[in-house]
């Protein structure tokens, strides 16, 4: 068998037929190595059947005498049934996916049809049924004339019911695909006709190239096209596909033009908009968009009763990026919904701010006008309890003195929620002088210790050691350290301490008022900072008041450049600081009088 190989290499036919197998060798493993696709497998087993058959054709026509010639017929069947099965299962496959190219069916055919054909080809000298006993060389010729006999057309049955499948699958592929699949498919139904017309010109018309069957050498062209249209063609690329794909899925209106501004694509959303066939915008979108929001003196134009926001970006040259743009990508951003929801949004800030100030003037005339006659009925429960006006007992007095207290209750409220109105419309001048807080602590522990005793609290204060002077209004630190102080015997339990502290650092002093009561659970600040905000005690309120007091506390630190603050733990207790800049560089707020400070709950 070997000796009829040799000398091939110094015929130049055999020497073309290894260029085009080694070329064909090279763009498979390009191919395989470089391109993603469904049915590599059998796209790389079609190509080695066609190698093979090309490389024993080849061999055959450089080979003299009848044997080695009829050698290289035999063995070329191998390639001759594998390339056609081969190629219907890459078919079902690539244009699939399709369940008749897995499992051990598609693997049995794979092995036993090119086997069987071998077998057949290779025992012809005994039963002359692939070829004929007349298969001889003729006179004058080189290579032998074959006679085919009825197996030999019985396999190549057998072989065509593979292409027609394959033609029958890409007929299916045809009528399920998109319009631009269609050059592909035909692409594929070409590769599949041609081989399939080349063998049977040879078969029954004894049509050959160079003497030779030509199926191998046209199987080899088709492939070569299909790989090139694999390299080139989008069909099937994942990144070009998907693209695509969302170009036409994208919600909004999105238009390509070209140089000339003429619209070369456009997604479903811009067929849908109108923007296409809207007379406003005109033939030239971009000008129409200028001319359009430069007479509204916005942003947006407007189609079919929607407001669309354009943006328009130029598509640059890429092989010369700082020229003129060869196109335009314009996308049409719907916001319609977003302005209506916005202008919803503005109209209700303002109805909700105009409520607010109603409010606020509503409370603010109201306080004004109880001012005058709590004052007189202070006053004049006040005489009464004095006995000015006689002697009062009993009953009567307790009576009295229950009016007198809530009077002075409501009158304090009175005044808070007027203190409220002036701090958050920043009404209220303070003065802005140096204030000694050491002092003014002691003050403030020494004042209240009279109203923590009668409650079974007992104040005390810490070691100062050194002097801490700021700037501030005086009145109105001591009404803030005051309600610290107050606040903390309203919610300590009786037996207890509450504590004050002074300490500096870092040029910020600081006064802490603890006590040992039942704490602030986390997430409370709001409510504890809050207007009219109290916390509640296992369903009950725990103390009366307005709950006004640590709001006005934090508004007046806040204004003299300072803040309120607290740190707690359920169950052990609370300390509230209140700290301001030693020597803060502020501007000095003009003078006001004491009386638009009250005493807070």
């Amino acid at each position: 068998m070997l000796t009829c190989f040799q000398g091939l290499m110094l015929d130049p036919v055999y020497w073309a037929v290894l260029a085009v197998s080694v070329i064909a060798a090279a763009v498979a493993l390009w191919t395989l190595k470089f391109q993603e696709f469904h049915g590599k497998v059998y796209y790389a087993l079609t190509f080695a059947g066609m190698i093979w058959t090309l490389m024993m054709v080849g061999a055959e026509a450089a080979t003299p005498g009848y044997a080695c010639q009829m050698q290289q017929a035999q063995l070329a069947w191998l390639g001759h049934a594998l390339a056609p099965v081969a190629w219907s299962f890459f078919i079902f496959e690539y244009v699939g996916p399709s369940n008749h190219a897995r499992g051990r069916a598609s693997l049995l055919a794979l092995i036993a049809v090119p086997l069987a054909a071998f077998v057949l080809a290779a025992t012809n000298g005994w039963h002359h049924l692939i070829y004929t006993a007349e298969t001889a060389i003729q006179p004058g010729k080189d290579q032998i004339t074959f006679e085919h006999g009825a197996v030999y057309f019985l396999v190549l049955a057998v072989l065509y019911c593979f292409v027609m499948a394959t033609l029958i699958w890409l007929g299916r592929a045809f009528l399920r695909a998109k319009r631009a699949a269609w050059p592909l498919l035909t692409m594929l139904v070409v590769i599949t006709l041609i081989p399939l017309g080349a063998n049977a010109a040879y078969a029954l018309f004894g049509f050959t190239v160079l003497g030779l069957d030509p199926t191998a050498f046209m199987f080899t062209l088709g492939i070569f096209a299909f790989s090139w249209l694999l390299v080139t063609n989008k069909t099937m690329d994942m990144p070009s596909v998907g693209q695509s794909t969302l170009f036409d899925t994208m919600s909004e209106p999105l238009i390509l033009l070209d140089a000339r501004r003429h619209v070369i694509r456009s997604n479903a959303a811009a067929k849908r908009s109108g923007l296409l066939t809207d007379p406003s915008l005109g033939n030239d979108l971009i000008a129409g968009i200028k001319a359009q929001t430069a007479q509204t003196a916005s942003a947006h134009i407007t189609c079919d009763e929607r407001l669309y926001e354009p943006r328009i970006h130029p598509i640059e040259n890429p092989l010369f990026p700082a020229g003129p743009a060869i196109g335009w990508s314009v996308t049409f951003v719907d916001v319609t919904d977003q302005i209506a929801t916005t202008t919803a949004l503005e109209q209700a800030l303002k109805e909700a701010d105009e409520a607010n100030r109603a409010k606020d003037e509503f409370i603010s005339v109201v306080s004004h006008e109880l001012r005058t006659p709590l004052t007189s009925l202070k006053g004049g429960l006040a005489l009464a309890l004095s006995g000015k006006l006689g002697e009062v007992k009993g009953p009567l007095r307790s009576s009295l003195d229950i009016a007198h207290r809530n009077g002075v209750r409501l009158s304090r409220l009175v005044d808070n929620i007027l203190l409220v109105q002036k701090l958050e419309v920043q009404a209220l001048a303070l003065e802005w002088l140096p204030v000694d807080l050491p002092a003014l602590l002691r003050e403030s522990i020494e004042e209240n210790r009279m109203y923590a005793h009668e409650r079974g609290i007992r104040l005390d204060i810490g070691k100062i050691t050194q002097p801490a002077v700021v700037l501030g209004d005086a009145f109105a630190i001591r009404q803030v350290v005051d309600n610290l102080i107050s606040n903390a015997v309203k919610f300590s339990h009786v037996g207890d301490t509450v504590e004050g502290r002074l300490t500096a650092h870092q040029g910020r002093v600081r006064i802490s008022i603890r006590d040992h009561g039942r704490g602030i659970p986390d997430g409370m600040e709001e409510r504890v900072f809050g207007r009219f905000g109290q916390l509640d005690d296992d369903g009950q309120k725990s103390t009366q008041g307005s709950g006004l007091g640590l709001h006005i506390s934090r508004q007046l630190a806040r204004q003299m450049a300072g803040d309120l603050f607290y740190e707690s733990e359920a169950g052990v207790g609370s300390t509230f600081h209140v700290e301001f800049g030693i020597g803060a560089e502020a501007e000095p707020a003009p003078q006001a009088a004491q009386g638009a400070l009250q005493g807070t709950d």
